[in-house]
């Protein structure tokens, strides 16, 4: 099989499921990293950058906006801390979804008692918060490595957006050197 990469795209964007069975998945392969690696930004542009249920039409998704756009003053400082680490993720998100490069270290982390819900792990940005949170409903879940894609090795893309009880829009995308 050579040196072939495989790109999966699970969705159900631009609309919400109400099932994991919901879920469409769609395969593509290509003959080098180079051409995977663009086809993963043109897939990831394509959704973040349309209205859909999960992405604003500007690369923004939806639920991390909301939880920025809170009255800063009014909170606790832990609390502020926290949003901030919210939209700094959010920007990087919106950046490597449009292709560009960025670097993680050491501008996210856990909090002494491991509370805030961002995560940088190596070049991996991780945002857990399922569940009722400070966003007024139901927080997504992040998972990334797609900030600097110039090394050959799996980048994958996963966003869960909470809607609400047994709502969601889904968004799984994976980048693999296909097995011979």
């Amino acid at each position: 099989m050579g040196n072939k990469w495989v790109l999966s795209v699970r969705t159900s964007l631009p609309g919400i499921c109400r099932s994991k069975d919901d879920l469409k998945t769609v395969f593509y392969v290509y003959d080098s990293f180079e051409e995977a690696r663009d086809a993963l930004h043109e897939k990831a542009k394509q959704f973040a950058f349309s209205e859909n249920a999960m992405f604003d039409g500007d690369g923004h998704i939806k639920k991390l906006c909301d939880y920025v756009e809170q009255e800063f003053e009014e909170l606790p400082i832990d609390e502020q801390m926290e949003i901030y680490s919210f939209a700094e993720a959010s920007d990087m998100i919106r950046k490597a979804l449009n292709g560009e490069t960025v670097k993680i270290e050491g501008i996210l982390d856990l909090d002494e008692d491991g509370m805030i819900a961002v995560k940088c792990i190596g070049d991996t940005i991780m945002f857990e918060g399922y569940g009722d949170g400070p966003i007024n409903g139901f927080e997504p879940y992040i998972k990334t490595n797609i900030f600097d894609m110039s090394e050959e090795k799996d980048y994958y893309l996963y966003i869960d957006d909470m809607l609400g009880q047994d709502v969601s829009s889904e968004l799984y995308i994976d980048l693999k050197r296909a097995e011979n």
